[in-house]
């Protein structure tokens, strides 16, 4: 556990005011939620990611997809990516995804990159084709389902994730 160094009073409601330097770095906005955790005697608050916590049937989306179209499918939240089905589990499951990628997210629209060089963590790129389809919770972009594949995607393809995109905000939800 890294130590900030940073001090804070609890107001007389209970309140503990998280300072802008640490929410700035874990990428925290204002009204979004985090999870409280005790361990022993340390209170530990969490990023929430409402798609995290649907771990199994985002993996199942992951899996579907990736054997339908045979290309990589990856499923990420705001921050990292939480799911991912083809051969670059290994090179980017629980990675924080790259700043252009959440670009895209919040941009709340589909694209389609072809043959393009794109940042998918901080340090590691694919230059290949990508198509990005956001996932929007109650009108919050909240994630994404990213297919990353060597050859371009039919029409039928680019509607089924969008489809299962909506699936998994329709589940967060209900």
């Amino acid at each position: 556990m890294k130590l900030a160094g940073i001090v804070r009073r609890i107001d007389e409601l209970g309140r503990i005011v998280v300072p802008k330097e640490i929410r700035k770095t874990l990428h925290i906005k204002n009204g979004e939620n985090l999870e409280i955790f005790i361990n022993d005697d340390t209170i530990v608050l969490k990023k929430y990611s409402e798609l995290g916590n649907m771990q199994e049937l985002s993996d199942t989306i992951a899996e579907t997809l990736n054997s339908n179209i045979k290309a990589n499918v990856l499923i990420s939240d705001t921050d990292k990516f939480i799911s991912i089905s083809g051969s670059l589990k290994k090179k980017y499951l629980n990675e924080e995804i790259s700043e252009i990628l959440l670009k895209y997210i919040n941009d709340r629209k589909t694209v389609i990159l072809k043959d393009k060089n794109i940042n998918i963590t901080k340090e590691k790129t694919e230059n290949t084709n990508i198509f990005i389809s956001p996932i929007i919770s109650s009108g919050d972009a909240i994630g994404s389902i990213i297919v990353i594949s060597d050859k371009e995607l039919t029409s039928c393809n680019i509607e089924s994730i969008n489809l299962l995109s909506k699936v998994l905000a329709k589940h967060i939800e209900s």
